[in-house]
Parts: structure tokens; sequence; C-alpha cells
């Protein structure tokens, strides 16, 4: 092993990175930061909850809401396609039929998202 340790698994965003490597360490924590500001939600004055439960609340956001829910939509939409290892839709755009249901926890994250899209058959 040539003293070399093993890797490390963050407890809190699943990355896998080398103890000993600052690399890693840095990569690691440029990830935190991104989804850090991805997932924060300190909430809106018009926004539209749909259901409010004991660990959180719904909010429902569409392609006609203000600029910052849809930039937050976009940005919580491109942090669950990467996560997913999807290629996300054209940046910037929001499917003009789509809703976004975020489950936002009381202390002001997004912790959870469901994009819905009509289909035709």
């Amino acid at each position: 092993e040539a003293g070399q340790q093993g890797a490390l698994q963050c407890g809190s965003c699943g990355m896998l990175l080398a103890a000993g490597v600052a690399e890693d360490r840095l990569q690691h924590l440029r990830h935190h930061l991104r989804l850090r500001h991805a997932l924060r939600f300190p909430g809106w004055k018009s926004e539209r909850v749909v259901a409010e439960f004991w660990d959180g609340r719904i909010v429902l956001v569409l392609p006609g809401d203000p600029k910052y829910a849809l930039s937050k939509a976009w940005a919580v939409l491109e942090q669950a396609d990467a996560e997913l290892g999807f290629p996300g839709p054209f940046p910037g755009q929001f499917p003009g039929n789509s809703r976004l249901y975020l489950f936002i926890h009381p202390r002001g994250a997004v912790i959870g998202c469901a994009e819905a899209q009509p289909i035709r058959q």
C-alpha cells in the first residue's frame, strides 16, 4: 500500500474522495458549494404551496412564474439531472408544459423534486 489511505465517502453528499489528496478535497468542496447553492430555499413571498406536512411543504413552480422561481427550478433540475447522469434540457429553459414540485425542508432546503409533463399517446 506504500502508506496510502483508502477512499472516503462523504456522509453528507455521498461523494467518494481520496483522504490524502488535496485536489480531491478541493473538488469535494466545490461540489458541496454547488449543491448548497442549488438546494438552498429561503422561501418566496408568493410561493405556491400545494401541501404542508410536519417535515416540510411542497411548492409548485410553473413556466409562467417569476424569473427567480424559474431560476431556482432550473438549478434544482440541473442538479438532479447531474446526480442521475442525465444530460438535462437546454440551459435556462423550463419546458412550457412542465410542473415542478419541490419538497422544502423546514430549515430551508430543497430535499426532493418531481417534474411532471403531460404525455400524448
